[in-house]
């Protein structure tokens, strides 16, 4: 009886120090520098500490207390999340300081942020540092994405899709003037040529608008999708 238990407990005792080598093997694999890290794309340990910089215009913003997750350069499943924090910074092109109860959809934006990316779509990233590229601020914009079906003659747009934030229609005309931004999703200046019926656009948009239907309203942004080969 005392050699059968004896057997047992080496048994026992040999199949602990097999779990715990391979445990211990399995944590010092992901630890090791030129391995992926887990949740993220093709990215090592080392290079998860580098920053590097994206730039875009914000179709996006949501937000809990100090923490929140801006989308740029897309709507939906394109562009990139940053996941911003109590320590993310902010401030405008000439080092004026923001917050990030100052940003809002249409500014476009460079972010400085950790070159580790989820997996997911969009992806997503932690930003340490926002800097607006816009002269100013426009407070209460409103945002509609969608596919311009009529370009009438006095040059203004019937966009219909999706209102991208609250009380933004999914039906709007958006008026165009010669104050009016014209960009791809990162922000770059877009040809005013690309204006026309059947483009996917993101309007940016003043909350002053008309009681008529589709309601009309002045665009100080205009983005413009990238064609589709």
């Amino acid at each position: 009886m005392k050699i059968m238990m004896k057997k047992k407990l080496a048994i026992l005792t040999l199949s602990t120090m097999l779990t715990i080598g391979a445990a211990y093997t399995g944590t010092t694999e992901a630890m090791a520098p030129d391995t992926a890290v887990g949740g993220f794309s093709g990215i090592t340990m080392e290079e998860a500490t580098k920053k590097v910089q994206s730039t875009g215009v914000i179709t996006s913003i949501r937000t809990t207390g100090d923490h929140g997750q801006i989308q740029i350069q897309d709507t939906g499943l394109g562009g990139i999340v940053l996941n911003v924090g109590k320590d993310t910074t902010y401030q405008m092109l000439d080092g004026t300081k923001l917050t990030l109860a100052d940003l809002h959809v249409g500014l476009t934006i460079t972010a400085e942020h950790s070159l580790a990316m989820t997996m997911s779509l969009p992806p997503q990233t932690s930003a340490s540092n926002i800097t607006v590229l816009d002269t100013a601020v426009h407070k209460d914009a409103l945002g509609t994405a969608g596919v311009i079906e009529v370009v009438r003659e006095d040059g203004s747009l019937l966009v219909k899709g999706e209102g991208l934030t609250e009380n933004a229609p999914d039906e709007i005309v958006l008026t165009i003037d010669k104050d009016t931004a014209i960009v791809n999703g990162k922000g770059d200046p877009a040809q005013k040529s690309a204006i026309v019926k059947g483009t996917k656009v993101i309007g940016f948009y003043s909350p002053m608008m008309t009681k008529s239907l589709p309601p009309i309203s002045n665009a100080w942004k205009i983005v413009v999708a990238a064609a589709e080969e």
